[in-house]
């Protein structure tokens, strides 16, 4: 394995820190998650054009999470809890995303305007559903409802085969988060995959 050295000011590291931390990671499995992802998308995995300002103007009005500022019509910004909404949201536009109808990074985007969903947490669930459906293993995790929301939906909408793909996906990264992940997430989706 090759080993990096980043120069950055330390409170931007201690701010990230903090972030990712409270995500279950560390600096090193995030700056290797945003290499992989670099080489996967043969470019920055996100657009390099960012507003300045900390309020977004939202697409839609109606946002279920009360955030909307009366006066100005923006919401702030904050770790908002993932909605059944969001998840319904993100579905779609992986059903869209299988049918070749858009990339991953921009659908992501598109759940951000549509719903207020975290791009970020956007972008994670639709390349988790990916690997799902392909069989592959997963390092990054959801809510365990809203996984198993989306595993019903892979058995209904998708289909036997897409289904035992997703099942051996779960079981293919069940020892990667008995390894890196406190708390008893693995053994909650071993009996989801025992059901």
């Amino acid at each position: 394995m090759a080993k990096i050295e980043i120069n950055i000011d330390e409170a931007t590291l201690h701010e990230a820190e903090k972030i990712l931390h409270s995500l279950g990671m560390n600096m090193e499995i995030a700056i290797n998650i945003f290499l992989r992802r670099v080489k996967l998308e043969k470019g920055m995995p996100f657009t390099m054009i960012a507003p300045v300002s900390t309020q977004i103007t939202p697409k839609i009005v109606d946002y279920s999470n009360n955030n909307l500022d009366d006066e100005t019509g923006t919401i702030s910004r904050s770790n908002n809890k993932i909605t059944q909404a969001m998840i319904e949201e993100v579905w779609r536009c992986f059903l869209r995303y299988l049918k070749g109808s858009g990339e991953i990074s921009d659908l992501s985007t598109e759940i951000y305007n549509k719903t207020g969903m975290n791009r970020g947490s956007a972008l994670i669930y639709l390349n988790i559903l990916s690997s799902l459906v392909k069989g592959e293993p997963n390092t990054r995790t959801m809510k365990l409802s809203d996984l198993e929301y989306f595993i019903e939906k892979i058995k209904h909408e998708l289909g036997d085969s897409k289904h035992q793909n997703a099942l051996k996906s779960l079981r293919l990264s069940i020892p990667y988060w008995q390894e890196k992940l406190s708390g008893n997430f693995a053994d909650k989706v071993a009996a989801l995959i025992a059901r």
